[in-house]
């Protein structure tokens, strides 16, 4: 047996997804994920933030008043040692979240440092590090002079600088064993509560929220084996071969060194989108606008012409590389579409982004003859749109800015769900993909449109016809007129 198939069969033999696989039940999952929640909010939160007030307070014996900005450090270090208590799993959501928020409450952001979860974890110690290498990839001596110090560190993984004999530069990227042992817990606390709602769920909406997040669950799983990230990355470079693409650059990666826990991939220097983003790194407005609209245009076209996209794009995991390019890595989480549901989001989205409801009820029309045999009623299809009728009408009446296209698109969604149309597998991570990327292109550029970047990527995704030809020929002068007024 070899090192690496010790090491495989060294994963933790207790957890609940070693024991029952997906979707399997632990009775003890709930209870510990919960347990494990309220140790971390009572010792960094409840007891933890007025802790560390009196501790800063006793450390500073000035009579000067503090200042916001020691509240909002010691705040923000008590929600960050939460988080990091918490685990990765939540690591993960709090970037999401981070990536949500508009450019207006990046001041907050950057008081309370919580762009740190982007790359700031707890490191493994150098001793740990060394000893993981020489059981994943035990000729790395041979070949590598690494840093001990690492570049980052993340929930779940850090990487490490490198050179090797011919002075390229390289950098590994190690998975931590204890986060990967706290998210196969969380996970299996997820797993065990889906378990227990299912026989409860007696809507098709609460059973597409459960199938959702047993999708989410098993992509996760994907994460924790880099193997998986090494193939997806090699997927993505034959498509930039055949396909092309000018924007984005993926790390090539070292054609020996790599294993379920560690890879090694080329070494890309630039500035970090997350500095970018947060104001950390000052650029020219016109180029923050040419980033925003490119990085949006190219990230589109991963979904909905590729149909391989990467499903975890927050501003931690790309970097503006010194030729203009946007370095694009960590592949742990991607998602994949048939091309033919590639061509009905993309009529859905269409149609939501142009807030034109008789266009959506066709493209829910067409699919619901399609997949039934037989055609659903407009009316049926148009009283199960009323959610996204209503935000349609509140936007117009208030002549404000189109609603995200988050919530258009799940309102969207929710009605085709109602009417028993069934979403395509990988609908999940595009719709988390899509609000990621959305939030990202508008905390660096916030007038970016989405709706005018997007428009012309969904259009050749929606296989047009002779007659959507001509009706864009019809709106052509409309839209020009806009784009003048608006530049």
């Amino acid at each position: 047996m070899t090192n690496r198939d010790q090491n495989m069969d060294a994963e933790p033999k207790n957890s609940s997804y070693e024991k029952n696989g997906f979707g399997g039940f632990s009775p003890t999952a709930i209870p510990r994920e919960l347990w494990r929640l309220g140790a971390g909010w009572l010792t960094h939160a409840s007891i933890g933030i007025p802790l560390r007030f009196v501790r800063a307070a006793v450390a500073d014996s000035s009579l000067i008043p503090w200042g916001d900005g020691k509240v909002f450090m010691i705040v923000g270090n008590a929600l960050l040692g939460l988080i990091d208590a918490w685990g990765p799993l939540y690591g993960k959501a709090m970037q999401v979240w981070l990536s949500r928020l508009g450019k207006g409450a990046m001041p907050v952001i950057d008081s309370l440092k919580l762009d740190r979860v982007y790359g700031d974890w707890p490191p493994l110690d150098w001793v740990e590090v060394s000893a993981l290498l020489d059981v994943e990839v035990p000729t790395w001596h041979d070949e590598l002079k690494v840093e001990t110090r690492p570049l980052g560190v993340a929930s779940m993984s850090q990487v490490h600088g490198a050179v090797d004999l011919q002075g390229n530069r390289w950098v590994i990227k190690i998975l931590k064993p204890g986060s990967m042992s706290r998210l196969t817990e969380s996970i299996a606390a997820i797993d065990s509560a889906v378990f227990v709602a299912e026989p409860f769920a007696m809507t098709k909406l609460s059973r597409r929220f459960l199938r959702d997040v047993r999708s989410l669950c098993e992509s996760l799983r994907w994460e924790m084996n880099l193997d998986h990230e090494r193939m997806t990355m090699n997927r993505v470079h034959d498509f930039i071969r055949t396909k092309g693409q000018k924007t984005l650059r993926v790390p090539v990666l070292h054609p020996r060194l790599a294993s379920r826990r560690v890879i090694v991939m080329e070494r890309l220097d630039g500035i970090k989108l997350s500095d970018l983003v947060s104001g950390k790194v000052a650029i020219e407005p016109n180029v923050r606008k040419n980033i925003a609209k490119k990085l949006l245009s190219e990230l589109l076209v991963q979904i909905f012409e590729w149909g391989l996209f990467h499903a975890d794009p927050h501003a931690g995991n790309l970097m503006l590389l010194e030729d203009g390019s946007i370095g694009l890595y960590d592949w742990g989480l991607a998602g994949e579409l048939l091309e033919t549901d590639r061509r009905l989001i993309a009529g859905i989205l269409k149609a939501v982004m142009a807030m034109d409801l008789e266009k959506l009820i066709d493209v829910l029309a067409e699919l619901g003859e399609e997949a039934r045999g037989k055609p659903i009623p407009r009316g049926k299809i148009r009283l199960e749109l009323r959610k996204l009728t209503q935000i349609v009408t509140d936007a117009k009446a208030s002549g404000g800015d189109m609603p995200s296209i988050h919530v258009l698109i799940t309102a969207a969604l929710e009605g085709a769900e109602r009417m028993g149309l069934t979403m395509p597998a990988g609908l999940l991570l595009m719709a988390k993909s899509l609000m990621t990327i959305e939030g990202l292109a508008r905390g660096i550029d916030a007038e970016v449109s989405f709706a005018r970047v997007a428009g012309p990527v969904l259009f050749r995704a929606s296989d047009p016809k002779w007659g959507d030809v001509l009706a864009l020929a019809k709106q052509l002068p409309t839209m020009l007129s806009r784009y003048l007024k608006k530049d």
